[in-house]
This record gives C-alpha cells, structure tokens and sequence, in this order.
C-alpha cells in the first residue's frame, strides 16, 4: 500500500497512523507514522506485506486508521500480486 494521509483541516497536530489489515485485524509491523505540525499538510507512507493464502480460501486485505483521529488520504494505491 501506498498513499498520502494528512490531518483535515479541523484536526489538531499531532501523530497520525495507517496498517494494512488482514480479516480486520491491522498488523503491528504494517503500521505507517507520520506527525504533521499542520493541518492539509501531506506525508507519504508506504508498507509491504507477503500474505499466504492456502488454495480455496480467502483472505479479506484492507487499509486501516489506526490513528485516533479522523485523517485524510489521497492517492491510494493497494497492488496485489499472485504468486504461485
């Protein structure tokens, strides 16, 4: 995953914070910090993670806040590769 995240407008500086998450869960070593001194300033963030999924199962991927505050993002991106 990829993007850009920043506080809102009417947010409060302070750090801010992205995971990828698997089944709803973010996992610890995904997790992207930034702390911007200013409102609509944005930071860009990028993680990787190697998911194995057995044959004929699923798995549910997705980009959580972890922050406690409401964020900003632009310009996601969020590549899955199959690997055999």
């Amino acid at each position: 995953f990829g993007g850009n995240i920043a506080l809102p407008a009417d947010g409060a500086a302070g750090p801010i914070s992205l995971a990828i998450a698997i089944n709803g869960e973010a996992v610890a070593p995904t997790t992207m910090i930034v702390t911007p001194t200013a409102t609509e300033a944005f930071f860009n963030v990028f993680s990787t993670i190697f998911i194995d999924v057995p044959a004929g199962c699923c798995s549910q991927v997705s980009v959580r806040n972890t922050s406690d505050v409401d964020i900003d993002v632009q310009n996601a991106n969020l590549i899955a590769e199959r690997s055999a």
